[in-house]
């Protein structure tokens, strides 16, 4: 990969964060942007799948969001590739955290207001982000939480990008909803957001996958996620029953049984968080 520092001769201290299907990720200093992230998307992706995750964190604006500071295009051994420089959170993924024990009450809490705030402006943009899960979120050591990855992001202003015969979505199994799993595209909207992160909730709490946990085989993932009815989540905290009730909506089969809008569910965590810090 050295014609990566040759491509790119403003960045210093570049290193290998992961490769994956879609893009080489590193970690970079940039003279005057500071601590960045270069994610260079492989030519085989859809160019218009790029220009839409740009997009998409451009028209949000989250304070929760990474800024991208410059995009671009650059020619490599393997062909023309879409670049995008942004900035870099310091802080290990949600996943990386869990492997250590599930959060604590208050982490949860945080968590949930973390994540409902982005999700809340890209719903007034009309972008859903489709992949909230543990790997696309990232825990500061502050302990703040930040969203990343828009890679399969919906812009519902704008023609779908699968097709709609598709008997399948664009997904992550076992957080996905089941709406977006069949592909129902005219359902999908940001109460598809509330399900993943209702799973990853679930999940950080207990340190274990409701849906994945004891089976490998994707049809029973697709079963459980569209019939099986977790039992309550709880936490140890005074606004546990309240609590209770908005992951219990948001991890509803039906759409229109999870809470109307992230911006209803933000309002919810609110009255939640300040329930906690002023019951006696």
């Amino acid at each position: 990969m050295q014609w990566v520092g040759t491509a790119f001769p403003d960045l210093t201290k570049l290193t290998p964060f992961n490769e994956g299907g879609q893009k080489w990720v590193f970690s970079a200093v940039h003279p005057s942007d500071g601590d960045v992230v270069l994610k260079i998307i492989h030519p085989n992706q859809d160019p218009e799948a790029a220009r839409r995750e740009i997009l998409a964190v451009q028209q949000i604006k989250s304070s929760r969001v990474p800024e991208i500071f410059e995009t671009g295009q650059v020619t490599t051994p393997v062909g023309v590739c879409v670049w995008i420089r942004e900035r870099r959170v310091h802080g290990i993924s949600l996943r990386e955290r869990l492997q250590q024990g599930p959060l604590n009450a208050q982490e949860i809490l945080r968590l949930c207001l973390h994540m409902l705030e982005p999700l809340v402006l890209a719903e007034q943009a009309h972008i859903v982000h489709r992949d909230v899960k543990p790997e696309n979120i990232i825990v500061d050591p502050n302990g703040d939480f930040w969203l990343l990855d828009f890679g399969i992001s919906r812009h519902l202003t704008m023609s779908p990008l699968t097709r709609a015969s598709s008997p399948f979505g664009k997904f992550t199994l076992g957080y996905a909803p089941p709406e977006q799993l069949r592909n129902v595209q005219t359902d999908i909207d940001s109460r598809a957001d509330l399900f993943a992160l209702g799973v990853t909730i679930y999940e950080a709490a207990g340190a274990r996958h409701p849906f994945l946990s004891g089976t490998a085989d994707v049809a029973e993932i697709i079963k459980r996620v569209e019939s099986l009815v977790l039992p309550p989540l709880l936490l140890n905290c005074k606004a546990s029953a309240s609590f209770r009730d908005l992951i219990g909506a948001m991890l509803q089969k039906r759409r229109d049984h999870r809470p109307g809008s992230a911006a209803e569910a933000l309002d919810w965590i609110t009255d939640v968080i300040e329930h906690e810090t002023t019951a006696p």
